[in-house]
């Protein structure tokens, strides 16, 4: 089958991440893909290592700024065009939109083509606003998706009360093995956070709660990986708190597998995630985890009281005091630690791929499983 993924760039984050492993796999498989990147690839994130066989076409469809409402409209059909000429290049079998308005974009260019259009929402689309131009666009086009893909439950039920889809889909990121192995409970001293400095991801929070506890545990440092705009407010915070020497903003790291094996458990603290990679990778290193119940994914990831402790949304009292009930018990640290790998049996890669061939088959059964050149 081949396989189309159409994706802003190939450098980023989680959702990128996801993307790239599905792309993996199955070309591993035999399947032929195709990554159509549309932006320009920016500064910030990591890029990831595509197998041999993923083809990667580059074109800059990225918008730029026009004058007027004339010259918007002119601009997007612009891309749309350009957009519907690269998919049909790739001769697809089935494409897949992620995330966003990239997704309303792929669905608008895909009209009339004889692939079906999958759109994979990366994101809680409930929580995420990219404007009323493209909140009312989503309404209209989902419509004419063949699937609308959720990670989450709770992202997916969301959808079902405000997006139109003829068939729905609940398909979480794979989480694969690591190298690095973390040791809880054997005398550490870090707690480990990581993401964008943005106001998504709430670090302010944590360092409000951080701060709440510090004097109780002055062996104890916090390390928070990741860049991005919010780095001098945070700075300025965690110098009010008197703490620049006991939470550390190192930037963004090139193996956070190894930098979490450092760590005793790590802590989220956002007000949403789509999914929640960051949890599944400090799981699967053995970290046990403190992370707000937020919608949507650490609830369905962090299993409450057996690998990590949630709490609810924005609770900083309660935030505080789940990490000083980790950082004050090492058995405890020790007993989550050895349940956190199972993570990767409940979201491995081969089980989101048989959730993959039900959708394929599914708006494509003339097609799914059929290989480059053969039948799977």
């Amino acid at each position: 089958m081949r396989i189309t993924l159409v994706l802003y760039s190939l450098k980023g984050g989680g959702s990128v991440l996801a993307a790239v492993n599905w792309a993996n796999a199955w070309a591993e498989r035999g399947h032929a893909l195709t990554i159509l990147a549309v932006q320009p690839e920016d500064g910030e994130g990591a890029e990831f290592r595509l197998h041999p066989a993923v083809k990667v076409r580059r074109r800059d469809l990225s918008d730029r700024p026009v004058r007027g409402k004339a010259g918007a409209l002119v601009r997007l059909l612009g891309r749309l065009f350009a957009l519907r000429r690269e998919i049909k290049r790739t001769r697809p079998d089935v494409v897949i939109g992620f995330d966003g308005p990239l997704n309303i974009r792929t669905l608008m260019a895909g009209v009339g083509l004889p692939a079906p259009m999958i759109v994979m929402e990366e994101t809680h689309p409930g929580r995420l606003s990219f404007g009323d131009f493209w909140a009312n666009w989503r309404r209209r086009i989902y419509p004419r998706a063949a699937m609308l893909i959720n990670l989450t439950r709770d992202a997916h039920q969301w959808s079902l009360e405000h997006l139109g889809a003829r068939r729905r889909a609940v398909i979480p990121n794979p989480v694969l093995p690591v190298a690095a192995k973390a040791r809880p409970g054997q005398g550490g001293t870090t707690v480990v956070a990581a993401g964008r400095l943005v106001d998504q991801k709430r670090f302010d929070l944590l360092v409000d709660a951080y701060a709440r506890i510090a004097d109780r545990f002055p062996d104890w440092r916090l390390v928070v990986h990741g860049e991005g705009p919010n780095r001098a407010d945070l700075e300025r915070r965690i110098a009010a708190a008197g703490l620049a020497d006991r939470i550390l903003l190192p930037g963004w790291t090139d193996d956070l597998a190894a930098d979490m094996a450092a760590g005793e458990f790590f802590v989220l603290s956002s007000e949403y995630e789509g999914f929640g990679n960051v949890v599944a990778e400090a799981l699967a290193v053995g970290l046990p985890v403190v992370s707000f119940d937020c919608p949507s994914g650490p609830g369905e990831i962090v299993r409450h009281e057996v690998d990590g402790l949630l709490v609810p949304p924005l609770d900083v009292a309660g935030l505080a005091g789940a990490m000083a009930r980790l950082m004050g018990d090492a058995d405890l640290r020790r007993a989550m630690a050895a349940r956190a790998p199972e993570v990767l049996e409940r979201f491995s890669m081969e089980r989101t791929l048989a959730l993959w061939d039900a959708c394929f088959r599914e708006v494509a059964p003339g097609r799914a499983g059929t290989e480059e050149g053969g039948h799977a």
